[in-house]
């Protein structure tokens, strides 16, 4: 029997004031599996991708309306306590946006603000297990007080996941994790990425079709502001149901 899914969105509206950017998306995400957004810009990918870590929650105007359940929980109950949903639900950015502290202090942020850390022993072990997970620890383990700002972009990146999974979430969401990077930073995350997926769920906007075909075992397909089809990234890719997706995945519209 399939697992049920991890993530469950039901009619999920966005609104920023007066203008919707998502029309009721109804989308399952399985567990241990990389999802991949897609879509040409400004098709609401980003704005779904934030809205289940409620980074929205941080704009103003920004409006939820509809369901999403984590684990059968659903994180826009009142009760829901925001900073120990996004411990749950880690996030990488476009840009690598490592604190300007050292490379230690970078992954022992939030297992610290989150209590995870008894001891010093505790600290170290959360620090190199987080930096071997995120295929960073030899490149590093000489230089942890140094600051983290000094790695390459690459090298950022990766220690952006270690961070987000040094407070063991359960989701990584990835905001085109790898679109400032060079092709040879990029395969390392992309291999990183299929690494990860063992033991998180994975969900990654991401503009490159290459990028999803190579990564993903999902693929949705947003276009303005609708979730036009979503299934197996292969199928999605060689045989769409919807023209739409056939039209954006040949080129013609993007």
């Amino acid at each position: 029997m399939s697992k049920p899914p991890i993530i469950t969105a039901r009619d999920v509206n966005v609104f920023y004031g007066q203008k919707q950017a998502l029309n009721g998306i109804t989308l399952d995400i399985p567990r241990n599996k990389v999802t991949s957004l897609i879509g040409p810009s400004g098709c609401g990918k980003t704005t779904f991708l934030r809205s289940i870590n409620r980074m929205n929650d941080l704009v103003d105007i920004c409006r939820v309306t509809g369901e999403i359940k984590i684990e059968g929980k659903d994180i826009y109950d009142k009760d829901v306590d925001v900073v120990e949903l996004r411990a749950h639900v880690g996030m990488v950015f476009q840009k690598p946006n490592p604190f300007p502290k050292s490379i230690y202090d970078n992954v022992i942020y939030g297992p610290k603000i989150h209590g995870q850390i008894k001891s010093k022993a505790d600290a170290q072990e959360i620090v190199e297990q987080s930096l071997r997970r995120a295929g960073l620890w030899d490149e590093v383990k000489d230089r942890l007080h140094e600051s983290g700002t000094g790695l390459s972009g690459g090298q950022q990146q990766r220690l952006c996941i270690a961070r987000a999974i040094a407070v063991s979430p359960a989701v990584i969401l990835m905001d085109e994790p790898a679109s400032a990077l060079d092709p040879i930073a990029t395969a390392v995350i992309e291999e990183l990425i299929d690494e990860l997926r063992k033991k998180y769920t994975i969900i990654i906007v991401t503009h490159s079709m290459q990028q999803a075909a190579r990564v993903s075992q999902r693929t949705a397909f947003f276009h303005m502001g609708d979730l036009v089809e979503s299934g197996a990234t292969k199928e999605l890719f060689t045989s769409p149901q919807d023209e739409r997706t056939q039209n954006y995945i040949s080129g013609r519209i993007g």
